[in-house]
């Protein structure tokens, strides 16, 4: 689903590539612009691309969220005693 470019417009990707390159532009790992472009052109241009990568960023700050949370100190003897007599 290519379109012809100018120097005003931007190919157009589609939708498995968008997925395909959803995390790695999110971890900002795209280093290329112009493929950049063609994504953030594509998220613009596309509602369930966009909203899977809200969905994608809301679960990973949650799963950050929690990483930062210890668990209860009961559990965690609990989970010590069991790896110290395994």
């Amino acid at each position: 689903m290519s379109k012809e470019t100018d120097k005003h417009e931007v190919e157009d990707i589609d939708c498995i590539e968008a997925v395909n390159l959803l995390y790695a532009y999110m971890d900002g790992e795209i280093d290329d612009k112009e493929t950049k472009a063609k994504y953030e052109h594509h998220l613009a241009h596309c509602r369930s691309c966009y909203s899977r990568m809200e969905l994608e960023k809301a679960l990973t700050d949650r799963i950050k969220a929690a990483a930062k949370a210890s668990a209860p100190e009961k559990l965690q003897n609990k989970l010590r005693k069991l790896i110290d007599n395994f």
